[in-house]
């Protein structure tokens, strides 16, 4: 059998078409159960374009069949601690008044679907690795004052109230973070009795390595740091991450997947989940560059097994591909 037979041979078998609305079916499941044993972080790359709307319910399937097959109760995604603190109230509530985004498709799935789980089942943000971004940063902090607000803790308060209402861009947004990590500095052991259990939240968010001014800096080192100690916090079995493709490929050595493939307690624990987008449309260019290199292979091998508008591949045993990650998704026409 010649290589290309062979590598037809094996993918025919391990491809398994899905939708959004009815997820993974049993033969995909009973798969994937094996395939990620020993894994503890899914790693979802955002192939093509970060503003693909399928995106917002992509998450919905891995995290409603990790968290019933699997034990997952906390995910990642590409946010600041402010954000993923309100959208926990939100989950928490159903008070819509705590995200501050324009597209709530995802977080109104999850709240569905938490809603039906038992209590100790349910699913969580488990913190905000990447930079902390103005539309949500003021309003988190201020969440955590009305929570915990003791008057020796005036002076921050009466910053929040300051900027409140004014923060709308990074430069006010980093002024404020600097006043309030120089009282913090100045006697941390008020601030741990004033905030209580939003304590460890508040250092999230005002020491966050990560600024507003990185949107298009190389992020990847903090982003892994922080993820590692959220895990580290949590203690859970396995978690879900969903982020651009330049911080998911585990062949790529200043990527947050490797710099996380690669840490202490984690080597080889992340499953990098790449994504192919074919005749996907967007408001910004479609482009599936991190995956330039095995394209002509994609189309040749892959694509003409894709019968759904998505359909998932194991490659773990083709090494030539399996370097970019274990799994990969080819998206058909989306947008």
């Amino acid at each position: 059998m010649t290589a290309t037979a062979q590598v037809d041979a094996y993918l025919s078998t391990h491809s398994y078409g899905f939708s959004l609305d009815s997820g993974f079916d049993a033969r995909t499941q009973d798969s994937l159960k094996v395939r990620l044993q020993g894994y503890r972080l899914v790693l979802q790359a955002e192939g093509g374009s970060h503003q693909l709307r399928f995106y917002t319910r992509l998450p919905l399937v891995w995290i409603g069949f990790l968290n019933r097959q699997m034990g997952l109760t906390h995910f990642f995604l590409e946010g600041g601690h402010g954000a993923h603190l309100l959208a926990g109230q939100y989950l928490r509530t159903g008070d819509t008044s705590y995200l501050h985004i324009r597209d709530k498709v995802f977080w109104k799935g999850l709240l569905a679907y938490d809603q039906n789980r038992p209590e100790n089942r349910r699913v969580f943000p488990g913190g905000g690795v990447d930079f902390e971004r103005v539309n949500a940063c003021v309003p988190a902090l201020s969440f955590l004052w009305k929570q915990k607000a003791p008057a020796l803790l005036h002076y921050a308060d009466s910053l929040l109230q300051r900027y409140e209402d004014t923060t709308r861009n990074c430069d006010t947004l980093l002024t404020l973070i600097k006043n309030l990590k120089e009282d913090f500095v100045r006697r941390p052991e008020d601030y741990k009795v004033g905030l209580g259990e939003y304590f460890l939240d508040y250092q999230d968010i005002i020491f966050n390595p990560g600024t507003c001014r990185d949107v298009y800096r190389n992020r990847n080192g903090h982003m892994a740091g922080r993820l590692l100690a959220f895990a580290a916090r949590l203690g859970d079995p396995i978690y879900y991450g969903e982020f651009g493709e330049a911080h998911t490929l585990l062949n790529e050595k200043k990527t947050m997947g490797h710099l996380i493939n690669t840490a202490p307690g984690w080597e080889g624990k992340v499953c990098a989940v790449n994504l192919y987008c074919y005749q996907c449309t967007s408001t910004e260019p479609v482009s599936n560059w991190p995956l330039h290199k095995i394209e002509p292979d994609i189309l040749q091998h892959f694509l003409p097994l894709c019968k759904e508008d998505f359909t998932l591949f194991d490659v773990s045993g083709l090494p030539q591909y399996s370097a970019y990650g274990p799994l990969l998704i080819i998206a058909r026409g989306q947008h």
